[in-house]
């Protein structure tokens, strides 16, 4: 059919106004000012990169980050952390009397022996060479644990080793401060030979050791648990040593925490890599020094050492982190070279690249300037990963839009030149892009509903994060088009250059292919036997479309692959989607917290497997960092958060006091006595207690008011110390039970008590009395009291196991408040120990995978609904994102993988629900803003338009995230799987399922859209569709 022809004068796009028209304003400006408009477009980007640059970093990490402030298990233990603090304000302590349990480096040796056993001469004293690199250091008396009359030279308690029981190890601090050590091997009187010079010598000293338990009653903390008196073998052995506090020039352990902790912290990370030097644990761009087995060779055979503190592992954590990040440039440059190939353009390529950079530093500007956000940590940089692939799915999304546009202005009839292309690729991609940014970052808002501040903060920085790469596509992408259509797009590298130096180098003039051909007004009959099933009107829509012009990618789909949706394979493909929902939904639901302590490092890293080992608990007894101390506390009443700021982790609001409290009557004494003589046999049947206890009964439980033993004889305590003081023996029947001291005697007695040397190293703030001056009048009254029991729970715990342990002492501490008197009601259980705090971020990482789901799928199919204008499209959408996740977390990481439903996974699982929504909405926008009216027409232009995008973007994005599993840390081996099965997973849902069923029941005409709902709900009122007005 013939049509007029348009004359190139026709085709000149009249200005449009930017009110009325903005994308045909903006297109036209791109056109006419290409480099001008380039220019000022990154200007401001750049402006705002520099403006939050400066900024630019995470925020010092706190014990609080990832706790869930809210809740009373870390309220309390954080009342309890602040009062203490203010009480040792109060208190001065001799220099390093008090042996820190965070600062302890634990060795462990392992028989590499034919005998299997580790306890041979050579062996013995290849220990005490590796261990004289830790006590021989320089520094090491500086930090020891110090010896209270004198200072110089280091307790023996800060020297806990399996070697001890061979030499007698001194060591001290000379006038520099240097570490000077004397170690002398113990020699056997009858035979005037060092015992570790032979076997028999070794045999005959451990065997003396097991026999007095007086003289020696921790020995068996170094052996195995196969080792006995009568077998005097071990595959393993340990040694601890200890650091302590106040350094010189602190009063007390509290006093200025931060900067202490720092100094023994640095001395053991440093004393490690004296240790690796020695042994040769080399690192390698892929592999940690950890990852390589420290060896001893002697004459009585090998050993393996490990050696471990938690100094050690946060260093080795935030060295690896930012190791494994590394990697982004591998992301960068893959996804680069792929963008570069499909659009056709280095040019583009490198643009992308950097539209996406850039993006992350506008997003924190808004961020960190705009909404005043002060948290920012380690988790908000996986973005990165995330936002590679979106980046360049909004590239694809946009350059296919534009390479089609050409075609389909023809076919309409319209002007075809470069305006008027680029306002129409505008109109048709920006579309699509702003429905997909704006659905992914209201799913990523959904992790911003979640009560732990390292997730809120990823949650909107990553929606900010998408929303940016928008708003910079959309505003780089046009002028950038046009520079490109008009400088590089079908000229070679030599000309490029020319058209590119704005005339100073002559080059032919550009040619619009859209003044070519001559367009048509009107658009040809439809000819493709293909179109035969479809309506003369989806026909003419159809005509549009020119296999012969098509990439391969579109041809596929608009041929081939819709073909085969058109038979009866799309009913298989439901039924087969539908059976792999339900296998998912299935494994999903089988999911349960990790049954093990969760794995953080390789299994080849020396970390891992020194806590595969505490998890067998192959050791007879367990280091300080293997127990948990656990308070019964009184006068404390939690915390008031009013006033405080969201975005600071450690700030959980001003303590609380129970005014009630009252430790000086006769009646508040007696009850605590109660609890204390209950705690000692109360029972524990949770799986993580040992003994079948609350408490470990080798181990006496602190009482400052009064211990006692299985008599009630009192032995230590307040009441012990009571009944020296006074004249003519005032106090020496003093009982808490039968002859309490009450009122503002006991008040004055037990804050004299209180600032004793020997109460403070044994009760260190058990009591609180904020003051110095105990003899003023009225006395000064106790803030709070407290019991201290070491728990029978050995770390590390399965969380699941250790909540049921947590749970008892919950039980045992309300109980305790039955018929308690009014002064002693508020008894609570709780702990400053890490551990006893993570338990509740890890249940609560669990329930943010279902909250954000809860979340995500309403606001998904709102969004669509109202984007779509179509409720059972949006439908047909959420079912598929459910799908995606179901396959992802049930399929990929309970079938695949094998994983539990850990902290890992449920952070990853979090994430990934963020961008799982791209590709299913890409396809629904495209099926509902084509021409066609009926299902199978639509499905096929869908396909074809968005189908080459998608499948681009799932291909950019798992080369983003593939390149996570050359990582060591294990949190990102997992996020890369989760990221690619993510990504295949979305893939195959929105092509093939999605596809299928919008080809077997995906609306026709105006059936599901809104308008035609209330037209069909209203209409006896008058309603209808904007079609009929």
């Amino acid at each position: 059919m013939e049509g007029a022809v348009t004359k190139p004068e026709d085709v000149v796009a009249p200005q449009p106004r930017l009110l009325k028209d903005p994308f045909g304003w903006y297109a036209m400006q791109s056109c006419r000012r290409p480099r001008a408009m380039f220019a000022a477009v990154w200007t401001l980007i750049v402006l705002m990169c520099a403006a939050g640059l400066p900024m630019f970093g995470q925020t010092d990490p706190t014990e609080y980050d990832w706790l869930l402030g809210k809740d009373k298990i870390v309220s309390r233990s954080y009342a309890l952390e602040k009062v203490q603090e203010q009480t040792s304000l109060y208190t001065k302590v001799a220099e390093r009397s008090v042996k820190q349990n965070e600062q302890l480096l634990h060795f462990m040796y392992e028989a590499k022996t034919a005998s299997g056993s580790i306890l041979a001469p050579a062996l013995i004293k290849e220990m005490l060479d590796i261990e004289t690199t830790f006590f021989e250091s320089s520094k090491f008396a500086s930090y020891c644990v110090a010896d209270i009359a004198n200072i110089s030279r280091c307790s023996p308690e800060s020297i806990q080793s399996i070697v001890t029981l061979f030499y007698d190890v001194l060591v001290s601090r000379d006038a520099t401060n240097m570490t000077v050590s004397r170690v002398t091997p113990i020699v056997d009187v009858s035979t005037s030979t060092p015992y570790v010079d032979t076997q028999a010598g070794v045999d005959k000293r451990l065997a003396a050791v097991s026999a007095d338990n007086a003289t020696f009653p921790d020995a068996g903390l170094f052996f195995d648990a196969t080792y006995s008196a009568t077998n005097l073998k071990a595959t393993f052995v340990q040694s601890f040593y200890f650091l302590g506090m106040p350094l010189a020039g602190y009063s007390n352990p509290a006093d200025r925490k931060d900067v202490q902790d720092e100094e023994g912290d640095a001395f053991i990370v440093d004393v490690s890599d004296n240790l690796k030097t020695r042994f040769g644990l080399k690192e390698t761009f892929s592999k940690s020094s950890f990852q390589t087995a420290a060896m001893a060779d002697t004459s009585d055979g090998s050993m393996k050492v490990y050696w471990w503190s938690f100094p050690m592992q946060n260093d080795e954590w935030s060295s690896l982190s930012n190791k494994d990040l590394n990697w982004t440039v591998l992301s960068f440059i893959g996804v680069a070279c792929y963008v570069a190939y499909h659009t056709g353009s280095i040019i583009i390529s490198l643009n992308s690249m950097l539209m996406t950079t850039c993006s992350i530093f506008v997003a924190y500007f808004l961020f960190r300037v705009i909404l005043q956000i002060t948290f920012f940590q380690f988790i908000n940089f996986l973005i990165i990963f995330v936002v590679l692939g979106v980046g360049a799915d909004d590239v694809f999304v946009y350059m296919d839009a534009f390479h089609q546009s050409l075609s389909e202005l023809k076919a309409e009839g319209k002007p075809a030149t470069l305006p008027h292309r680029i306002k129409h690729t505008m109109r048709r991609a920006l579309h699509a892009i702003l429905v997909t940014s704006f659905t992914t970052s209201v799913a990523f808002l959904a992790t911003a509903l979640s009560p732990l501040l390292p997730l809120r903060s990823f949650g909107i920085f990553s929606a900010l994060v998408i929303m940016c790469v928008f708003c910079i596509n959309a505003a780089v992408l046009p002028p950038l088009t046009v520079l490109y259509a008009r400088n590089f797009m079908g000229r070679g590298w030599v000309d490029s250059l020319k058209a590119f130096s704005c005339g100073m180098m002559p080059v032919a003039s550009y040619v619009d292919p859209g003044l070519e051909l001559p367009v048509t007004k009107q658009a040809a009959e439809p000819t493709d036997a293909d179109d035969s099933d479809a309506s003369p009107e989806d026909a003419v829509v159809l005509s549009k479309y020119d296999p012969s012009t098509m990439r391969m990618t579109e041809r596929f789909f608009y041929v081939r692959y819709y073909h085969f949706l058109k038979g009866p394979a799309k009913y298989v493909i439901l039924a087969c989607f539908a059976a792999l929902f339900a296998a998912g939904v299935a494994l999903w639901v089988a999911l349960e917290v990790p049954a093990e302590p969760e794995q953080w490092f390789p299994t080849s890293h020396m970390f891992q497997q020194y806590q595969d080992l505490s998890t067998r608990k192959v050791m007879t007894g367990g280091d300080s960092a293997s127990t948990l101390s656990v308070n019964i506390m009184w006068g404390l009443n939690g915390v008031d958060d009013k006033g405080t700021d969201p975005w600071i982790p450690s700030d959980l609001g001003r303590v609380k006091f129970d005014g009630g409290f009252d430790p000086s009557t006769a009646a508040a004494q007696v009850w605590l006595m109660q609890t204390y003589e209950k705690l000692k046999t109360a029972p524990c049947a949770a799986e993580a207690c040992s003994y079948g206890r609350l408490v470990d009964p080798a181990v006496h439980i602190k009482n400052i008011l009064a211990e006692t033993d299985s008599g009630g004889n009192v032995t230590g305590g307040f009441y012990l110390w009571l009944r020296t003081q006074g004249t003519s023996g005032a106090h020496v029947g003093a009982h808490p039970t039968t002859a309490p001291l009450i009122g503002d005697a006991f008040n004055a007695k037990m804050c004299a008590y209180s600032k004793l040397e020997v109460t403070k190293l044994r009760y260190p703030n058990h009591i609180g009395y904020m003051t110095n001056d105990c003899d003023t009048s009225p006395a000064p009254t106790p803030r709070f009291i407290l019991i201290e029991a070491q728990s029978s729970i050995r770390l590390p715990q399965a969380p699941k196991d250790f909540v049921e342990a947590q749970d008892a002492w919950e039980d045992f501490s309300d109980g305790s408040n039955a018929g308690a008197p009014s002064s002693m009601a508020g008894a609570e259980a709780t702990s400053t120990n890490t551990f006893w705090l993570w338990s509740v971020t890890s249940l609560s990482l669990m329930a943010n995978v279902y909250l954000g789901l809860a979340v995500c799928f309403p606001m998904v199919f709102l969004v669509l609904t109202v984007s779509t204008g179509n409720m059972l499209l949006a439908l047909y959408s959420t079912i598929t994102i459910a799908g995606i996740v179901t396959s992802v977390i049930g399929i990929g990481a309970g079938g695949i993988m094998g994983w539990d439903l850990g902290t890992t996974e449920a952070i990853a699982s979090v994430i990934v629900i963020g961008f799982s929504v791209d590709y299913c909405v890409h396809l629904a926008n495209a099926y509902i803003e084509n021409d066609a009216t009926d299902r199978e027409t639509r499905t096929r232009i869908a396909l074809t338009t968005m189908g080459i995008s998608v499948t681009a973007g799932a291909i950019t994005t798992i080369i983003a995230g593939a390149f996570l599993a050359l990582c060591i840390l294990t949190f990102f081996v997992k996020f890369a799987f989760l990221i690619t099965w993510t990504i295949i997973c979305s893939y195959l849902w929105a092509v093939v399922f999605f596809g299928a069923l919008c080809m077997a029941a995906g609306p026709s005409g105006k059936f599901g859209d809104i308008y035609w709902i209330t037209g069909k709900v209203f209409g006896r009122c008058g309603s209808s569709s904007p079609a009929a007005h």
